[in-house]
């Protein structure tokens, strides 16, 4: 892709699109960036990330003045329904994801890992065994560090580790991993999805410009993964359980991970219990980063050192704290109900729960049975909170309260020695914070000072 002398739109000026913006100038292109919000935040940070010198902006929303380009890059929080992007197709002018840009512009091999739960913890595991193999191992995307940083960076026998969202998959092109994994599926974001059917059909895209070359990792526990593997064009391989024969497959037998290549011999890895993180499901996400990494061309004999000493990630079931016995638990990524859930699962009883944020819009009844089983109390807070209480109310001691401050504070005020205090969300964090991070950072923060 030619770069110099092009003229590029950024729309949203969050961290994937300053990160487009800064590689394409050092590229020798021109950068236009729009965004909704007022002159005075936005103009704040352009000059934050240096770039207030270097480009022409638009704040207060996105105008036609992005149509006066050679290419548009549309950031994940931007709707790729948006009237503008119409606009864009009838003049014929190319609109794709930062991802897909980083694609045009780097090199090596990429393991691209999607799903609803578990992503981050994957991703992460997979770029932690590459680096047994890989000269450079590069790791980001959804993950909270943009694609566009590899760009400049990466020679052929570089590894990218990519985490992507649905939303960045709205808008790949002619991204092509040459190794894909869909960790799992549940309903999430029918906030932005008329249907959950329509949020699977962005995950799909993962997959579309694969070739019988690659590798797709599915989750053999999940039935609606057969569909899938019938449907794509690459080779497929399962973790959990094999839904078909002749599959390269990573799964647990007598207590051990055990890996079956395609020629169905089988290698016996190391011990399910030497494993540090905790929860079942964080097997399923051991299995999964050990098939996709093998697939990419680790050594099978070399991945119990990097699984076996990894603690997890921060804001994933995240130890913060003990104060007057009381355990404090940050799972702040939890925003859906089904990794909310899994968190009820793995923290030790008795659980005060802290739920809330922005609402989804998805099916509280699982959740909402498996905070009866598994919680002593919820303290709700923001937006959520209403319909929240609605779901519980009658079933489990509730109190509703307006922010996560007071929620903390609160919980902490009514909790007893040996409970445990999770934060575990189900929602979003927009209405509060400008990310789940941030979110978690708050919790710890105020948690420390109690």
């Amino acid at each position: 892709m030619k770069v110099t002398g092009k003229k590029f739109s950024i729309l949203g000026a969050a961290k994937s699109g300053l990160a487009a913006s800064e590689a394409l100038i050092k590229q020798g292109a021109s950068v236009f960036i729009s965004d909704i919000q007022p002159e005075p935040a936005l103009l704040g940070i352009l000059q934050k990330a240096g770039l207030g010198a270097s480009v022409e902006f638009e704040a207060g929303g996105h105008t036609e003045k992005v149509l006066d380009a050679d290419y548009i890059v549309v950031s994940p929080g931007v709707r790729s329904d948006l009237p503008l992007l119409k606009k864009a197709e009838e003049k014929n002018i190319p609109y794709f994801s930062e991802i897909e840009l980083a694609y045009r512009l780097t090199s090596g091999k990429r393991i691209a890992i999607t799903g609803s739960n578990g992503k981050t913890t994957t991703t992460t595991l997979i770029a932690r065994l590459c680096e047994t193999n890989f000269p450079s191992v590069f790791l980001g995307g959804n993950i909270g560090i943009p694609v566009a940083n590899f760009i400049g960076k990466t020679t052929p026998d570089s590894a990218q580790i990519i985490e992507i969202s649905s939303f960045q998959l709205e808008t790949i092109r002619d991204f092509k991993p040459d190794v894909a994994v869909i960790t799992n599926f549940y309903e999430n974001h029918l906030d932005r999805y008329a249907t959950y059917q329509e949020y699977i059909d962005a995950k799909k895209n993962i997959y579309k410009n694969m070739t019988a070359d690659d590798w797709l990792v599915l989750n053999g526990n999940q039935p609606i993964m057969l569909e899938i593997a019938q449907e794509a064009h690459c080779r497929i391989a399962w973790f959990g359980k094999p839904l078909l024969n002749s599959s390269p497959s990573l799964t647990t037998q007598d207590s051990h991970f055990i890996y079956t290549d395609s020629q169905n011999k089988q290698t016996k890895l190391f011990p399910v219990s030497a494993v540090k993180l905790l929860g079942e499901h964080n097997i399923e996400n051991v299995m999964c980063a050990l098939l996709a990494a093998i697939l990419a061309g680790t050594d099978p004999e070399r991945t119990e050192e990097p699984v076996t000493t990894f603690g997890g990630v921060e804001h994933r079931l995240e130890w913060v704290h003990e104060k007057d016995g009381r355990i404090f638990i940050n799972d702040s990524k939890g925003t859906n109900c089904k990794a909310s859930e899994t968190a009820l699962k793995a923290c030790n009883q008795p659980i005060i729960l802290l739920a809330g944020g922005r609402d989804k819009g998805t099916r509280l009844s699982d959740w909402v049975q498996t905070v009866r089983n598994r919680a002593k109390k919820v303290i709700l807070f923001g937006e959520a909170a209403n319909r929240f209480r609605a779901a519980l109310e009658g079933q489990i001691p509730l109190k509703t309260v307006k922010n996560l401050e007071q929620a903390i504070k609160t919980a902490y005020d009514e909790s007893e020695k040996g409970d445990t205090i999770l934060l575990s969300p189900a929602c979003s964090s927009y209405d509060e914070f400008s990310n789940f991070e941030e979110r978690g950072d708050f919790f710890k923060k105020t948690v420390k000072a109690l």
